[in-house]
């Protein structure tokens, strides 16, 4: 870093950047635009509408709470004292604590973990070298499919052994070697030390027996043909995951941070049960979150913003179903897709967590997003196969558009969008350690990259909305740089970007458009809108991924907001608008009474992520794939749940201390 502080050319960009904000500051635009700023800040504070004052949010409790409330909260405490209370709670915290004092719990597992790896490994050797996977071919060759199989099954094994010989020994290991002390640092930790000599845990007679029936246990799997050793370690896994959740219910927070890869891996390898894995993991989160907050009480049951203009935009969607009578299998599927990713508000906001799993959550949805951009760059660089409607014939210098697993270079740019301005808003915070706010910039970067190549316009008017709603709130400071970088990176800018964004305002597409495309349909939505202005045309049968699916056309409204008032009437809109706007406004207040850095940071790029995603939805339905509203929906939620809760003490955290804990 001080080579870097003391080039010509950092000294030259840094003086540079400083002379144009000093210039912003002092023309008359920026001074008009400060002035408005300074007056509609306090107007906008103090509205009922735009106020963050009546957005809060409170523990269920006994009184105090309006009657619809008070019918939850009351069943809910009474469950919580006579379950959590009684023999069942005392038998699972006796559980927890033996658990806790065993030798697995003191690394003894490891062990076990090794010996199972080995034992697969040995399996898939003995089953490769029986099928005669080294027997010369027609040509007195060896396959050399079969030996890379064989070199694998070798390399499992070593690692195997390796694991087994290390014990429990490889966890202090790991936290203090150099990919240990990387990863704590780029996740904003602090490094692991080196630590004294510690007790080895003794094998015992359990832990002997339960390490043979590993290795036994991986030699069948390792010895099954086909996809039988595959099957097996995923139900392992999935059981050893399954007791960590019941354990831990703060560590599901993880496991949704990931969704989007989950969602691909579970679609391809469970069969028919991929379609309907979405179902039963937000099933079992709700069943996992009302088991810890009543059974284990390691959370307690909060009132949530949004709470109220989602069921009366449910109860809106319900008349729209019954009085346009929309077929049962279409209503199911739309309100199937508009409800369920909101749900993942809810456990964001209601799942017990402290500092460590908010940082661990953010890290991952990071992390997963990074991962998108770099495959939607490779997609861009090896000019991967894509649909030809998704350029026009007059776009020849596009070669492909990045849309990695999402399949949609729409949706794909909209989820890179929540990870891009989170990672911006940690790079630009100060109090963060210099190395977590590098290694966010260099995030921050490849997803923006990745965004580039979607060529999604409506990703990239959401990302300078998003950068804009972000500096404004937090970062103001930075209003001028960002401005002159922005400017400089539309000069800089490859030709074909450009061509993809101006290409939309061309003659030649809005006369295209208003035949039959996207103008075409908007204007329809407005016709449709006013015709039926209260219950719309009825939920899922116009312009929407239930219409499509269902047969009812073939045209997309590629605006979320007037597809729903086309489809829904005009109060469903208004309540989900509602919904919006509770939500920003819950991560606004948690910008405000966020304790530390980092939280505030989160909730800063986090709201910046919502307007984006928000714009976004101007020129595509983006929240109907999956992937993007269960990101957003749940970024949105953790964020906010937070930074209120550790403001009102992180109750049911287990720790009694704030969210944050930052230097």
């Amino acid at each position: 870093m001080k080579v870097t502080a003391g080039s010509i050319s950092y000294r030259a960009a840094r003086r540079g950047g400083v002379w144009i904000g000093t210039v912003a500051r002092c023309s008359l635009v920026g001074r008009f635009l400060l002035r408005v700023a300074r007056v509609l800040g306090p107007v906008l504070a103090a509205s009922l509408t735009f106020g963050i004052r009546y957005v809060g949010t409170r523990r269920l409790q006994r009184d105090g709470h309006p009657l619809s409330v008070l019918a939850v909260s009351r069943p809910y405490l009474w469950l919580r004292s006579t379950l959590g209370g009684g023999a069942l709670g005392r038998a699972t915290d006796a559980v927890a604590a033996a658990a806790g004092r065993s030798r697995f719990a003191r690394g003894a597992w490891v062990w076990v973990v090794g010996a199972g790896i080995a034992g697969l490994g040995c399996g898939r050797v003995a089953l490769l070298l029986t099928q005669g996977a080294v027997l010369l071919d027609g040509t007195g060759a060896a396959p050399a499919a079969p030996v890379l199989r064989i070199i694998i099954s070798a390399i499992v094994v070593l690692v195997g052994l390796l694991v087994f010989v290390a014990g429990p020994r490889l966890l202090p290991a790991a936290r203090v070697s150099l990919a240990g002390r990387g990863l704590a640092l780029i996740a904003g930790g602090t490094p692991g030390t080196a630590a004294g000599p510690q007790e080895r845990p003794a094998g015992g007679p359990v832990v002997v027996a339960a390490t043979i029936l590993a290795a036994v246990a991986g030699a069948a799997a390792g010895l099954a043909s086909g996809s039988g050793a595959f099957v097996v370690v995923a139900l392992v896994i999935a059981a050893c995951l399954f007791a960590l959740v019941i354990v831990r219910p703060e560590a599901m927070l993880v496991a949704v941070a990931a969704f989007p890869w989950l969602d691909w891996a579970a679609r391809r390898l469970l069969g028919s049960l991929g379609p309907v894995w979405d179902d039963s993991l937000l099933i079992f989160s709700i069943a996992l979150l009302l088991w810890s907050v009543i059974v284990l009480r390691r959370g307690e049951l909060w009132t949530v913003p949004v709470t109220l203009p989602l069921l009366l935009a449910l109860a809106a969607a319900v008349g729209s179903i019954v009085v346009r009578e929309v077929p049962g299998d279409v209503a199911l599927f739309a309100a199937r897709v508009l409800f369920q990713p909101l749900l993942f508000y809810f456990l964001g906001f209601l799942l017990p967590k402290n500092r460590w799993w908010v940082r661990g959550a953010v890290g991952v949805f990071i992390a997963a997003s990074v991962a998108l951009a770099l495959h939607g760059l490779y997609q861009y660089a090896t000019h991967a196969p894509m649909p030809a409607s998704w350029v026009d014939v007059r776009e020849t210098d596009i070669g492909t558009r990045a849309y990695s697993i999402v399949q949609n270079p729409n949706g794909l740019g909209a989820f890179l969008l929540m990870g891009a301005l989170v990672s911006l808003s940690l790079a630009l915070a100060r109090g963060l350690s210099r190395a977590h706010r590098v290694w966010s910039a260099v995030a921050c970067l490849i997803q923006l990259a990745g965004i580039a190549v979607t060529f999604s316009r409506g990703a990239w008017i959401g990302l300078a909305a998003g950068v804009v709603a972000l500096v404004l709130l937090a970062y103001r400071r930075y209003f001028a740089p960002l401005l002159a970088a922005g400017v400089v990176a539309w000069l800089a800018m490859p030709q074909a970007f450009v061509n993809r964004l101006t290409f939309a305002f061309s003659s030649a597409y809005i006369t295209k458009s208003l035949a039959a495309g996207r103008l075409y349909v908007w204007k329809m939505s407005l016709q449709h809108m006013a015709a039926h202005p209260w219950f719309g045309v009825g939920l899922g049968t116009f312009g929407g991924t239930a219409a499509v699916t269902y047969g009812y056309g073939r045209l997309w409204v590629d605006n979320f907001y007037l597809q729903l008032g086309a489809e829904g009437g005009l109060l469903l809109l208004a309540f989900f608008l509602w919904i919006l706007l509770r939500g920003a406004k819950g991560l606004v207040k948690g910008y405000a009474m966020g304790e530390g850095p980092y939280v505030r940071a989160l909730c800063a790029g986090v709201f910046g992520a919502f307007v984006a995603v928000a714009v976004a939805n101007l020129t595509a339905s983006v929240w109907e794939t999956l992937v993007v509203g269960v990101g957003f929906w749940f970024l949105s939620g953790l964020a906010t749940s937070a930074a209120l809760h550790g403001a009102t003490g992180a109750a049911g955290t287990g720790e009694g201390r704030p969210l944050e804990g930052e230097r």
